[in-house]
Order: structure tokens, then sequence, then C-alpha cells
């Protein structure tokens, strides 16, 4: 990684998704942070990047855009979720737009399920609550994490998957499903640089699947990460040169939130990295 001042965090959440700042807000930290670059990837959703590339502007700081696709792989006795960024894409690509706006329908089938499941567990949440938390955008289990820490059922995020939102717990309800092949091949139809997220939270079978899932378009894995080990990020280093993978790496910022330590400027990578992940767009004006 890069020292204390400039390079790059490739992946931040804003209030457009499950962030707790606005995408505006988010700017200001990566500056005050000496981040050169930062990239926004909320959820389903490119929502927060017209604001945040005003701010950046002003600021100062180069915004890389991106977004974060949430797909599945079955493994038979359960479905893993596998997280695809996509960066530089063509924010007004129809058949991007359309499946973004099928995964927020499906965030918004998802919360009514979980709440009625907690309801069946004795804890009612306020939805009107959670919906002004969210600010108008994507909705996501953090959301509903959050909602059980403000009405006292536990202390902190961490603990609310813990004890109800992860499989087999009281509130968990599964995210319809969708393959990381066509994530990465709808990224790619946009015109954008489909990359791996945090490969360190997967389990470790799945790093096999990395071959085929470059032959459909992937271009990148995130390397560092806040959650991965110094021995994970070598290996994962030393593999995306193996599969001419460009490695990227993001702090995967939501806060700052109770329980959660800061973390822009935690996670930096070099610029060389960003301008080897641009020229893999499809818009030739891409530059830096």
């Amino acid at each position: 990684m890069t020292p204390e001042r400039g390079g790059a965090d490739l992946h931040t959440h804003t209030t457009a998704s499950d962030g707790t700042v606005t995408p505006r807000e988010r700017i200001r930290m990566a500056q005050e942070a000496g981040l050169e670059f930062v990239g926004i990837t909320d959820h389903d959703t490119l929502a927060g990047l017209p604001a945040a590339r005003e701010a950046a502007r002003e600021a100062g700081v180069v915004l890389v855009p991106g977004v974060e696709l949430s797909t599945d792989v079955d493994l038979g006795s359960r479905r893993v979720g596998v997280h695809i960024l996509g960066y530089w894409v063509d924010e007004a690509d129809e058949p991007l737009v359309q499946l973004l706006a099928r995964r927020r329908a499906s965030r918004e089938q998802r919360l009514a399920r979980m709440l009625q499941r907690l309801a069946e567990a004795g804890i009612v949440l306020d939805e009107a609550r959670i919906r002004a938390m969210a600010q108008g955008g994507a909705i996501g289990r953090p959301h509903v994490a959050r909602a059980l820490v403000d009405a006292g059922v536990v202390a902190t995020v961490a603990e609310a998957f813990e004890r109800y939102l992860t499989p087999g717990k009281p509130g968990y309800v599964p995210r319809a499903p969708l393959a990381p092949e066509e994530a990465i091949a709808a990224i790619r139809a946009a015109g954008g640089v489909p990359v791996l997220a945090h490969p360190g939270l997967l389990p470790a079978r799945l790093h096999g699947l990395w071959p085929t899932w470059k032959k459909v378009g992937l271009e990148g894995v995130e390397v560092y990460h806040s959650k991965h080990s110094p021995e994970q990020a070598a290996a994962f280093l030393a593999r995306a040169s193996e599969l001419d993978l460009v490695p990227t790496g993001g702090s995967d910022c939501h806060g700052p939130q109770p329980g959660q330590p800061a973390l822009m400027g935690q996670v930096r990578v070099p610029r060389e990295w960003v301008e080897r992940l641009a020229a893999r767009a499809a818009d030739p004006k891409c530059t830096l």
C-alpha cells in the first residue's frame, strides 16, 4: 500500500445505499484523509455519483465512479454472497439502469419480509424510521441493523448481524439471486471495469473460480481491504499477477458509525493501480 498521504481508496459507501454520510461528506472525508482518488461504490445504485462528482471537482479529489452488485454462488448446502464492483460504467446504459432498478425493488421486498420475520420473533421496528435512516437510498441489512441498535435490542451493528441478520437467524431473508457472471457481463456491457470485492471474506473454495470469472470479463481483484490480513493481501496480489487481473484496494468504509473504527485513509493503493484499472475501461476518454 501507499504512504500515509495520497493514493486511492477505491471502495466506499454513502447514504445513496447503506453508508452513514452523504456523497458530498464522503468526498470531504477523503480530502481530509489526504487521498488523491476516492471510489464511491454504493450498492445497486449510481444515485450518489452526480453529487460526489461535483464535490470532488470543488475539493480537488479525483472521483472514481463505481457501483457494487451483490451476487450469489450456490455451494449446494448454502448460497454464498459474492460482491462485484463496477468502475466507470456508462451511467445511462439502459440495461444496467434496469438491472439496478430491479435490484432496488428486490431490496424493498426483502425489507418487508425482514420486518415481518423480526415481528414474528417479538421485535417490532419502525419502518418509517428505517426509511428515514436510508434517506431515499438503496435499503439494506445495515439499515435494519442500525434500527435494532436504536431500539436497544442490541448494542452494536455487528451484534445485530450476528444475532438476527445472518443465515439461520430470526430476521434473515436471502436476497434475490444474481450470478457473478451476470453482474460481470452487465458491467462490461455498460463499458465498465468489473472487480471482485474483498475475496478474503469468501470461502477459499471460491478462489478457484477467479479464472472462470476472468473468462467472462472480470478485470480486477480487491487485494487490499480493511478486513484482509497482510498474508491474504500478499496471496491475492500474487494470484492477481498470475491471472493478469488488476490489483485494487479500498476500505469499504460505510461510517462513521458506533462500534466501527475510522476507515477513511486506512487503506490506500497507488496511483499506478488506478491508472491500470482505468486503462481497462471501454471509454477511451477515461484517463486520469
